[in-house]
């Protein structure tokens, strides 16, 4: 085709407009657009993921939007919609933005829907307060969640919500919905130990809790239960849990309590170890794996039940029967657990796939998964950020993903074919089975290992083998004698099927134990960046949520997340919010701590950073100190000081680079200090923990937890001058 501007040798010579590459960018593009098409029916499959990039981008924000703001929004990606629903090419854009519209709406309603007071300092005193969940931890200690009545020298106005306490001395259990008394010390929920660290404020703040701390004084009862609807599910949980632990004892007994209620604090630390190292710890959390086995148990025996009667069997819809009692068995399960988040979209799921037996529908696997997370993610837009969301989610759609490819499908036909006989079909069964867990767990292993890498700095190298080996017991013996022993425990009947649980349940800790004490077999990690972990998410809903050629594309930002996991910036310094402790890295790249004292934040520090030792391990030998201070000097790094008074401080300021004060210093004597960087006490009140990062140039950049964190209302308010923070 000639160019109207020139001759047709010219056109010849030019090729289509804009050249080889133009044509090749039209092309791809066109062969995407197709692929789009083709695969409508999977459309829907996005509509979870859209909504939950609204839930990010509100997590994101450096300060808390307003409500209004968000229905505007709402309303604006409504119209559109409504204008545009008739025109495919505007209409899916208009949906993209509806649905992020959606997420974003959803998280601000839900935050602004649990506000309540949160302490903003230190409280001391008696107080009154309503029992919501009572405890046992793995050291006997009782824990409480209290809601407050009455608090000393606060006004009903600031009352939290919800407090946790922790009793130190021997008590008398407290049971769920009774009134009790006690003295108590209270701190705000802990902030983040260093900036973009686990925000355990933020996750209380959607529980309600505006305190933590532990009691003077042994709770005195001051007024019995109510006779309500929650309060009465809290006890039937509480008495469960403590039956369970008591008829089974030792380790297995917690355990059971954990797979059956919920109650996770009283597992003994080291085996709670054991089974996070042998790649175990899903166990714990009752996930699809449970709700699967408990309701399918259950559908199971109440159709060989009525089976069992031919006049039943061939007149009336037994399979249906067994639906209706595993759907009502399931809800059951599910409010006896505690409907974490995991159990919630697993009963979900199983309940839509019980549903679809009654109404002779078929169950839909990626489509139950969806709509499940639209609920999840619509009822609690929080859980997006949590480990158990996504690991959740990430098994189970990669499960599905892989059982519908080609592949899947001719190797399960091919597990399905054999010899005909008794002793032939035990063994393929057998053989099945095993080839099943190792198919699930590899598949599993791989869909969820990012996430626990990311949230926990750790990976289980075994973890194959520990679910090879413990599974089968799970799935046999465990849960199976669990729906025995709660059918049966009304009738007080229960005691041979907790037996025989907690059993199974030994031998599933022995082989945690055996496979937790293989070497290597618990690796840390370094932390990685976000962009990490949304490229590789991103990359893999696209890999499994499409059917066509074009699923491989998300491979490219699967390989680039990998690529990122270590290329991430590591503080040079890290420096608790109370100034106490520091930790420097070395020229090595390892980090040295300032203490050997053990603390919550050097454990973090260090499991951040992927360093597998202790605190007291990590004491560098680079820091000298005396009674005016302590002074770091390494080869080629800069010198920091840790003056112990203001006389120490003025000679720091002279030899160091950096100064890291635990007091307050003055106007004065700060302008008359020359270190490039000094950081004190009323720097840390404004900004909680901070991080240091030597440049290129020279210069320390300085980030500060408070700021990472934003504006939001999960986050202490900041002092306007460093002249309040004496004050206070």
């Amino acid at each position: 085709m000639a160019i109207a501007t020139g001759g047709a040798s010219a056109g010849a010579d030019a090729g289509p407009a804009g050249g080889p590459w133009a044509a090749a960018a039209r092309a791809a593009w066109h062969g995407l657009s197709r692929a789009f098409v083709a695969e409508s029916d999977r459309w829907f499959l996005w509509t979870p993921v859209l909504m939950g990039l609204g839930i990010a981008l509100y997590f994101a924000l450096a300060a808390e939007p307003p409500l209004w703001l968000a229905f505007a929004a709402l309303a604006v990606a409504s119209a559109v919609f409504i204008a545009t629903f008739r025109r495919a090419a505007l209409a899916i854009p208009a949906v993209v933005v509806l649905c992020i519209a959606l997420g974003f709406t959803f998280a601000c309603l839900r935050s602004w829907s649990v506000a309540a007071p949160v302490l903003e300092r230190l409280w001391s005193g008696a107080l009154e307060g309503r029992v919501v969940e009572s405890q046992r931890t793995d050291t006997g200690a009782l824990s409480l969640l209290v809601a407050p009545i009455f608090m000393e020298r606060l006004a009903p106005a600031a009352l939290p919500a919800r407090i946790r306490i922790q009793l130190r001395m021997k008590s008398e259990p407290v049971e769920p919905g009774e009134t009790i008394r006690l003295r108590a010390r209270l701190l705000p929920p802990p902030e983040p130990v260093e900036p973009g660290g686990f925000d355990y404020a933020r996750q209380v703040w959607f529980e309600r809790i505006g305190g933590v701390g532990f009691a003077f004084t042994a709770p005195e009862r001051i007024a019995p239960a109510p006779n309500d609807a929650a309060t009465a599910l809290a006890r039937l949980r509480h008495r469960i849990t403590i039956r369970v632990q008591t008829a089974i004892g030792g380790a297995a007994g917690p355990v059971a309590a954990a797979l059956i209620t919920g109650e996770q604090r009283a597992i003994p630390k080291w085996a709670a170890e054991d089974l996070r190292n042998a790649g175990l710890a899903h166990v714990l959390s009752i996930s699809g794996l449970h709700m699967a086995l408990f309701g399918g148990s259950l559908f199971w025996l109440v159709r060989a039940c009525f089976a069992a009667v031919p006049p039943i069997a061939l007149r009336f819809p037994i399979k249906k029967w067994g639906a209706a009692a595993a759907l009502i068995g399931s809800t059951a399960y599910l409010m006896i657990s505690g409907a974490e988040v995991a159990t919630q979209r697993s009963w979900i799921m199983i309940s839509l796939m019980f549903l679809a037996i009654l109404f002779d529908r078929p169950a839909l696997s990626m489509r139950n998964v969806a709509l499940a997370a639209l609920v999840v993610l619509a009822w609690r837009p929080e859980s997006l950020l949590g480990a158990s969301f996504q690991m959740s989610f990430s098994a189970v759609v990669a499960l599905i993903a892989f059982y519908e490819t080609p592949f899947a499908q001719r190797l399960l036909a091919a597990m399905r074919e054999g010899p005909e006989g008794v002793v032939s079909t035990f063994f393929r069964f057998a053989a099945n089975h095993v080839a099943g867990i190792l198919l699930t767990t590899t598949v599993a292993g791989i869909a969820t290992g990012a996430y626990a890498a990311f949230h926990f700095d750790r990976i289980a190298l075994y973890g194959m083998a520990g679910n090879m080996g413990a599974l089968p017991i799970v799935s046999a013996i465990v849960m199976p004698m669990a729906l025995v022993a709660l059918i049966l425990m009304p009738l007080g009947l229960d005691g041979p099927a907790l037996w025989l649980m907690g059993k199974g349940i030994d031998a599933m800790l022995w082989v945690a134990h055996q496979v937790a004490g293989w070497e290597g077999a618990d690796r840390f990690v370094a932390a990685a960046p976000m962009a990490s972990l949304i490229l590789m998410t991103l990359g893999g809903l696209w890999l499994a949520l499409w059917r066509g050629q074009w699923r491989y594309l998300g491979a490219a930002p699967v390989i680039l997340s990998l690529a990122l996991w270590t290329g991430g910036a590591r503080p040079d310094v890290l420096i608790d919010r109370e100034g106490a402790l520091a930790a420097i890295r070395m020229a090595d790249g390892r980090l040295a701590l300032t203490s050997a004292r053990a603390s919550y934040a050097a454990g973090q520090w260090l499991r951040r950073d992927g360093d597998p030792r202790k605190p007291a391990e990590a004491k560098s030998d680079f820091l000298r100190c005396d009674a005016l201070g302590c002074l770091w000097r390494e080869e080629g790094r800069p010198v920091i000081a840790l003056p112990a008074s203001h006389d120490a401080l003025t000679e720091d300021c002279e030899t160091a680079q950096i100064v890291i004060a635990r007091f307050g210093v003055p106007w004065r004597l700060r302008n008359q200090c020359r270190a490039p960087t000094l950081i004190d006490r009323f720097d840390l009140w404004r900004g909680g923990a901070i991080a240091l990062y030597y440049g290129a140039d020279g210069a320390v950049r300085i980030e500060t937890a408070r700021e990472s964190r934003g504006a939001r209302p999960w986050v202490q308010r900041q002092p306007k001058s460093a002249g309040e923070a004496g004050d206070q």
